[in-house]
């Protein structure tokens, strides 16, 4: 199963899906007070929206059945994003783990997976339409 529409790029509702929900949750999270969980949300969903946004891009340029030639622009473009992205993770992820307490590195998770979360929706949501 595969999530590519019809027409058009099938990243950008799930991102802008994952915006709303995120901007809805930060809402409740400061409407009860919970200030110290607002950055590390905040955080965390701007670099799983990032990742799958940079994944995508990556994919479509260099991955496509019309390119799938091995081409020394398609293996650096594929080499340069794993240097750039798996220490960019280690970072973030460093970084929350050494400056925040247990709350803060769970809030930071819990929007990191928000992204993962509005995808298997979205999944499950089209695998009962086609049930029909």
């Amino acid at each position: 199963m595969t999530l590519r529409m019809e027409n058009g790029n099938p990243d950008k509702p799930i991102a802008i899906t994952t915006a709303l929900i995120g901007f809805v949750i930060v809402n409740i999270l400061m409407g009860y007070r919970l200030d110290w969980a607002v950055w590390h949300f905040v955080a965390g969903v701007i670099l799983a929206v990032s990742l799958w946004v940079v994944n995508s891009l990556i994919i479509r340029k260099y991955l496509t059945s019309q390119k799938i030639n091995e081409s020394n622009a398609q293996k650096r473009a594929l080499f340069v994003f794993a240097l750039v992205k798996y220490p960019l993770v280690a970072v973030c992820i460093w970084t929350c783990v050494r400056l925040g307490d247990t709350r803060q590195l769970m809030s930071f998770v819990a929007g990191y997976l928000l992204l993962q979360i509005v995808v298997v929706v979205r999944m499950v949501g089209k695998s009962a339409t086609q049930i029909r």
